[in-house]
């Protein structure tokens, strides 16, 4: 009898993309606190997080992996579907933008991004070895309001 296949989580594969957004509209906004964030089928990863409010531009709602992203509480940053519990003091850090784990469909993003939005790419942080991944590609956009970041993880 041959052993059972051994299952390994998406973030922990090789190779595997993902495009975070963090910055300051949805902290301004208070997007960052919503009850939605917590459910325990939104952190779960079973249902995936929306929110109508939740924009890059009129014509770009996010769809976001909670269970990948990454909250912070009580100044300590810890993934959502490691999050039990989080009392008072907590929020949303950087939110993983919903993808197929490709860097295409990741870049796919981008694309719908600057069609509605103006962003810049920066080189500073390419190649960095970051707590999210291995930094691809950077961008934000002119007013301040969001970051994003293409890492292999």
């Amino acid at each position: 009898m041959s052993a059972p296949p051994v299952i390994v989580p998406a973030v922990a594969q090789a190779n595997t993309y993902a495009l975070y957004a963090s910055g300051n509209f949805i902290q301004e906004t208070e997007l960052d606190r919503l009850g939605e964030w917590i459910a325990p089928d939104v952190l779960s990863g079973k249902l995936i997080f929306e929110n109508p409010f939740l924009v890059f531009h009129d014509d770009l709602a996010l769809r976001v992996d909670a269970s990948r992203s990454w909250f912070v509480v009580d100044g300590e940053y810890v993934l959502g579907r490691d999050l039990s519990a989080p009392g008072s003091d907590w929020r949303v850090g950087y939110l993983q933008l919903l993808s197929d784990g490709t860097e295409a469909d990741a870049l796919r993003w981008i694309e719908g991004i600057e069609e509605g939005a103006e962003l810049d790419r920066l080189d500073d942080r390419v190649g960095q070895d970051d707590p999210l991944g291995m930094v691809i590609a950077v961008w934000e956009d002119p007013h301040g309001q969001w970051d994003l970041a293409l890492v292999r993880q």
